[in-house]
């Protein structure tokens, strides 16, 4: 019993190391922290939508080969473009129209809807950037910037809308409560693990007539 306890209190311990080592890690080098998280949770969408991809055709997940430069290319993108991009942008939403009060330590009493309001323009009108930004750095990596003209002009309207799907089921309500209850340093993690899914429709419907 006395190892079991021992092994209960490093779980109870454990999340609360993780988030404190996270947080020290904002604190010294917030954008990198954020970008490399990106990254790597962008990657998890990756895999998650080459495994579907997989089951679709052939009905069989545990057959999947993963495409490691795909792979590599949705890391850079998260890392070296969605992740720095993000960080500024909502940076950008909270200083023009405040969540929190403006960082006067006071909260507004109408936080739910300047929430809402960020929300709403992140996944309707900032998704087309984002998306593109997406294209445009996967494409290069995976070396196929020749197909990159007409990938923009038959797919981006196509994967626009599947967004607006996705988002409009549930990706937006989540990052809604997210906004509402996270400071500002902690949304892009949370958005983070939100676009898992988001990576998996945008990576299955961009790669659909890329290969």
């Amino acid at each position: 019993f006395d190892s079991e306890d021992g092994l209960d209190k490093k779980r109870r311990k454990l999340i609360p190391s993780l988030t404190g080592w996270y947080s020290n890690l904002l604190d010294t080098h917030e954008v990198a922290t954020k970008s490399v998280s990106t990254g790597i949770l962008t990657v998890v969408g990756d895999i998650c939508a080459q495994v579907l991809g997989e089951y679709l055709k052939h009905g069989n997940i545990l057959a999947t080969s993963l495409d490691k430069l795909r792979m590599l290319a949705f890391f850079f993108d998260g890392t070296f473009c969605t992740g720095p991009l993000l960080h500024y942008v909502y940076k950008l939403y909270e200083h023009v129209y405040p969540i929190n009060g403006g960082g006067d330590g006071k909260s507004n009493p109408d936080s739910l809807k300047r929430a809402f309001v960020h929300v709403l323009f992140d996944n309707f009108v900032m998704i087309g950037a984002y998306i593109s930004l997406m294209m445009l750095s996967t494409a290069l990596v995976e070396g196929r910037y020749k197909s990159i003209p007409h990938e923009f002009k038959y797919d981006l309207v196509p994967n626009i809308k599947a967004s607006y799907k996705a988002s409009a089921l549930g990706l937006m309500w989540l990052q809604l409560i997210s906004f509402y209850w996270l400071p500002t340093n902690l949304r892009v993690l949370a958005v983070n693990f939100i676009d898992i899914i988001w990576v998996v429709v945008m990576s299955f419907v961009t790669h659909l007539h890329r290969h």
